[in-house]
């Protein structure tokens, strides 16, 4: 029998990472490594108690990540953005700046530990697209997107030999955003989907929890690096998505188009989130990313739950509860 190999997970415990470590804990032939600021949080637990072994180690600090990634074969890297800027409760364009520069750092860190590892076969990096690069600068604000970009062109700028064993998965939109998701209009009682996108803009959408992981085996096990995917569960206009939860809620929703300003305005929603709306019917999801690939295009494509039946397992007062929360975590 081969000998078991180790794939590191930095950021197990959060949506993505949680999702890579559970679909390796069930692949006989991995160890899975879970790599935390806190191992003793229940969500470290939960997946210690499933057999991973779980290491503590912050993406800040290089010594910890040397003893984290150590004999690993594969590592799952996903930076977070939102902790940083959300920290102090406070929404400047200097908390973008600050949140930028640390996510970059955190990713700069994983690749230079990464790139010194003999064992290393496959490195996969949760990565976005290069949104103020591509457009010129007509569209800068969304720092949570460039920082993610600006790390994959240090990957490949500075360090090339990292870059040879690296895939990168650009994750779509996910089926929790409160931009998805519709409120009640207190005029007319009636849900209401409020957006400044039209109801012909096509969306990838993805539940991260359940659809990363499988997306990410298949990047390691099945395909060469090299691969940029877009990872989707369904591809469906913005119109699709209100029918759909109509016919899944039994509840009617209206589709009302508003502006980026109405939405800023109204809902103190900044433009570090609001700048994708004008950015993506212009230049797409994936638009600066050169030879991207689909689902379809991989090797083995991953049978992941289409957003119906993602609709159809939701409970909608929760979801609807959590969605106005995360937009009051984002608010100016």
């Amino acid at each position: 029998m081969a000998a078991k190999k180790t794939i590191v997970v930095v950021g197990a415990t959060g949506n993505q990472g949680s999702s890579v470590a559970h679909t390796f804990l069930t692949r006989p032939n991995w160890n899975v490594r879970c790599v935390t600021r806190n191992p003793s949080s229940a969500a470290a637990q939960d997946l210690a108690s499933l057999g991973a072994s779980v290491v503590q180690a912050d993406l800040s600090d290089i010594d910890s990540l040397r003893t984290a990634f150590d004999g690993a074969h594969a590592i799952f890297v996903n930076t977070d953005f939102w902790g940083p800027y959300r920290a102090d409760g406070k929404r400047t364009l200097g908390d973008s700046d600050a949140a930028f520069n640390m996510e970059v750092d955190h990713g700069k860190n994983a690749a230079i530990v990464a790139a010194a590892l003999p064992s290393l076969e496959r490195f996969i990096y949760s990565a976005l697209g290069p949104m103020k690069k591509h457009s010129k600068g007509k569209y800068p604000h969304s720092y949570h997107w460039d920082s993610k970009a600006t790390i994959v062109e240090y990957i490949e700028s500075e360090q090339s030999n990292l870059a040879k064993k690296t895939s990168y998965i650009y994750i779509g939109a996910f089926n929790t955003n409160p931009l998805f998701m519709p409120n009640i209009n207190p005029e007319t009682g009636r849900h209401q989907f409020t957006n400044p996108l039209k109801k012909e803009q096509i969306m990838p959408m993805i539940d991260p929890v359940e659809s990363t992981g499988p997306f990410v085996q298949a990047l390691i096990e099945t395909e060469e690096p090299g691969v940029r995917l877009l990872a989707y569960d369904s591809l469906l206009t913005m119109g699709e998505i209100s029918n759909l939860w109509s016919k899944v809620s039994g509840k009617p929703a209206d589709y009302v188009e508003v502006t980026v300003e109405y939405m800023n305005q109204q809902f103190g929603i900044p433009l570090e989130v609001l700048d994708a709306v004008g950015y993506l019917p212009e230049y797409g999801y994936m638009g600066g990313v050169e030879g991207s690939i689909e689902p379809d295009q991989l090797k083995v494509k991953p049978q992941t739950a289409s957003f119906e039946d993602w609709l159809k397992k939701q409970d909608w007062e929760s979801i609807l509860k959590s969605g106005e929360k995360l937009i009051g975590s984002v608010k100016e």
